[in-house]
């Protein structure tokens, strides 16, 4: 696995507990780097996690931290840091000791132990919490300080498993921007593990795709969701339209697709050859009126803030459109022609996940 020395490094990694839980998986995460872990419950997020921090041993495989194995490692001596989705505090413990009980060094002086909480405390805006005790603060505030708790100890390793799950929604990004910010600055790696796509997308300069204990795919989240590599990734990334067609000719990395009356020449996998293949489409890479389109009419309409949803009926199935709400609604039963701009071209056709 080719990657830099510095940062978290997953080899082969392989957890069995009767049964497999992660299956050969490989990562690698820079300092300063965000990778955010999204797939179905059960899929083995937390084990990685848990693996990783030195909670659970692994079967087979390492794990490195900045070129040190660490496999074997006890989980206190491996500077990673774990954070739940629910706060996990002292109960009857001001902020301020629950912040300051991350820093177990008994070599440590009074004086630096006191700057040392002081900074974590005000990197994560909870200084003025800090004779308050835990049955006083909110989900957000809570978490804010497992997080100072945390990052007091300077991992080089940052784990996040769904850590603002109990969040009120208007704190989240709050709390997203906050954990960008000092990843960056501290030069940590992190891996940020979550069940909702969107905020995957928002917080990880990566994202990898896991489903039955494997990675199935790990990339930039726009590279992603325009190039999925199944119709697992599909689904999940919310990519609504795949059709199947007939790859007729290749043209560099290009493929002439024929989709029922439709002929288009949309960018396909290296493994493309003439003959049966499947079509992802997002909805923003589908345009209405334009000109020499399929004919079709709304059959459905939604407003989703950004944009408007609709659902074509087409010649060749109902299509799923997406348009900026600066262009005026149309409403039900519109007719319209349908132009297909982009698209991701796979090998094989069209089959149920």
């Amino acid at each position: 696995m080719v990657g830099s020395v510095e940062g978290l490094r997953v080899e082969g990694l392989c957890v069995d507990m009767g049964s497999p839980i992660i299956r050969d998986l490989s990562l690698d995460i820079p300092r300063g780097g965000i990778l955010a872990v999204v797939g179905p419950s059960g899929c083995g997020k937390t084990t990685l996690l848990k693996t990783i921090a030195g909670l659970m041993k692994p079967h087979r495989g390492r794990i490195l931290i900045d070129g040190d194995d660490v496999t074997r490692v006890r989980a206190q001596s491996r500077q990673t840091g774990l954070v739940f989705q629910s706060p996990t505090l002292f109960p009857g413990v001001t902020v301020r000791d629950n912040i300051a009980f991350g820093l177990d060094d008994a070599r440590m002086s009074e004086r630096r132990r006191n700057d040392r909480v002081d900074s974590a405390m005000a990197i994560m805006n909870v200084t003025g919490l800090a004779q308050r005790l835990p049955h006083e603060l909110s989900g957000g505030q809570g978490q804010r300080v497992c997080l100072a708790r945390t990052l007091v100890r300077r991992p080089r390793v940052l784990l996040l498993d769904e850590p603002v799950a109990h969040v009120e929604a208007a704190l989240r990004h709050a709390i997203h921007a906050d954990i960008d910010t000092q990843v960056r600055r501290m030069g940590l790696s992190a891996i940020y593990v979550t069940h909702d796509i969107d905020e995957a997308c928002t917080v990880g300069d990566r994202i990898a795709i896991m489903n039955e204990g494997r990675i199935v795919q790990m990339g930039s989240p726009r590279w992603v969701y325009d190039h999925p590599d199944s119709l697992f990734v599909a689904h999940l990334m919310g990519v609504e339209n795949i059709l199947s067609g007939t790859a007729t000719a290749l043209r560099g990395d290009s493929a002439h697709v024929t989709i029922g009356k439709l002929r288009v020449t949309l960018p396909c996998h290296p493994t493309v050859t003439p003959g049966p293949v499947t079509v992802f489409v997002t909805p923003e890479s589908i345009a209405l009126d334009s000109p020499d389109g399929l004919t079709g009419q709304i059959i459905a309409v939604g407003f989703a803030r950004s944009h408007m949803v609709y659902d074509v009926e087409t010649d060749i199935g109902t299509l799923v459109v997406h348009e900026p709400t600066s262009v005026e609604p149309r409403p039900l039963g519109t007719p319209v022609t349908v132009t297909l701009t982009g698209g991701w071209v796979r090998p094989g056709s069209h089959q149920a996940p």
